[in-house]
């Protein structure tokens, strides 16, 4: 069986790491893996991208589309996609002549509504945020307007927004366009597939929750101190790393949640240990206006980096407000490094038990100040035992066998 993943890069970006991890995941299994991107990042001879004109015209259309999402004044800050124009992608995918293609992120006008509604193959896609079921939106605003939920009538409209309603456009667009169409949806956490099931385009459609796949072979424990010499950090203070990709400037990561409950650690007197490690950015202001003293590691690519940076930290941080099943947290705990985030969307998958780290309720500084107040808390974690926990649900080949039997399915109805 060959198996085309779709997604618009193979490494930049959680999705699609997540992505070039399942198609590897599935090539060692023995299985005839390909994934075909536009922003091609790693020297897999198995990924294939478009020429370069082909490209530029991706990236103009990308251009244009985002030009027009201006016209609609929305509080939401998410990125939102048009998927306007077609890319003649379809051409490619027919060339490839997989029996099954396995669809994930699709925004930068990689592929138009129209042209997933043309995919001849039987279609598995795994979603990343909640794009495929919504408007133009990749994320509900802040303040859920579930207009996903409702069909997006134009009295189901968010009264903050204003201009053109392009997330109603997109989601009648789509369903125009898929009517009739028939996708296998596989979600990596149960907060996603309870959002498909209730959802006015994808409710009825077949959905399974698979986890993403992470390599224990890479991401495992190492000695701290080994790290954070490797890594140029301090081995006498406390690390709290906090870090995603564009980690201080996009909204969604929580970083302003993260700069007042520092302060708070601060005005307690509880942060004389503590250092911050940010990766995802290169410069910032958290020292300046915290008063703690902040190592940037710029954006990371390569998964030795990652995992001493995981491995250097006393507890990862990730006070995410929406987020489907972060790769930052499955890596963090691969390592053997606890967690603490606020329970929403998928992060309760992951931290399961007070073994691996904490959830918190309600979203709140000050809640979250209490929980990484690391020279308060005398909870022992042990290493070992958050990795082996992590070991259980996301071994690569139990995954990459889950996906075998989905796609066996699909390939037969």
């Amino acid at each position: 069986m060959r198996i085309l993943h779709i997604c618009y890069s193979d490494l930049d970006g959680g999705a699609a790491r997540a992505a070039f991890r399942l198609h590897q995941a599935q090539r060692s299994l023995g299985l005839d893996s390909h994934m075909l991107v536009i922003n091609k990042c790693s020297d897999d001879p198995f990924v294939h991208t478009v020429s370069g004109m082909r490209r530029l015209l991706i990236k103009l259309s990308a251009a244009l589309s985002r030009y027009i999402v201006r016209l609609q004044k929305s509080p939401n800050w998410v990125h939102h996609s048009l998927n306007l124009l077609p890319s003649g992608l379809l051409r490619d995918v027919d060339k490839l002549a997989p029996d099954v293609v396995n669809l994930h992120w699709l925004g930068g006008e990689m592929l138009s509504v129209g042209e997933i509604g043309r995919i001849s193959q039987p279609v598995v896609w795994t979603l990343h945020d909640m794009w495929a079921f919504s408007g133009a939106e990749h994320y509900d605003d802040d303040k859920p307007s579930q207009r996903y939920k409702m069909g997006y009538s134009r009295d189901s409209r968010n009264e903050l927004h204003s201009g053109l309603d392009l997330d109603r456009w997109t989601f009648m667009r789509k369903q125009k366009a898929w009517a009739g169409k028939s996708f296998q949806i596989v979600t990596p956490s149960h907060w996603l597939a309870d959002c498909v099931r209730q959802s006015t385009l994808f409710a009825g459609l077949p959905v399974t929750v698979t986890s993403n796949c992470i390599d224990h072979n890479v991401y495992r424990p190492l000695p701290r101190e080994l790290a954070r010499e490797a890594l140029g950090l301090p081995q006498d203070k406390q690390l709290l790393l906090f870090g995603a990709m564009s980690s201080t400037s996009d909204p969604r990561k929580g970083y302003h949640l993260l700069i007042p409950a520092l302060q708070q650690l601060q005005t307690e007197g509880k942060a004389d240990q503590i250092e911050l490690v940010v990766f995802g950015a290169s410069h910032g202001d958290a020292e300046q206006v915290t008063g703690i003293k902040t190592h940037y590691m710029g954006r990371l690519y390569d998964d030795i980096s990652l995992c001493l940076l995981y491995n250097s930290a006393d507890l990862f941080v990730a006070p995410s407000l929406q987020d489907n099943l972060p790769n930052t947290l499955v890596e963090s705990l691969a390592c053997g490094t606890p967690c603490v985030a606020f329970n929403i969307g998928g992060m309760n998958d992951l931290i399961n038990n007070d073994e691996v780290g904490y959830l918190i309720e309600k979203v709140d500084p000050i809640e979250l100040s209490n929980k990484i107040s690391l020279k308060e808390n005398t909870r022992a974690f042990d290493k070992f035992t958050i990795a082996n926990a992590s070991r259980q649900i996301r071994m690569n080949s139990i995954i990459a066998k889950e996906y075998l039997r989905t796609y066996r399915h699909v390939a037969k109805t």
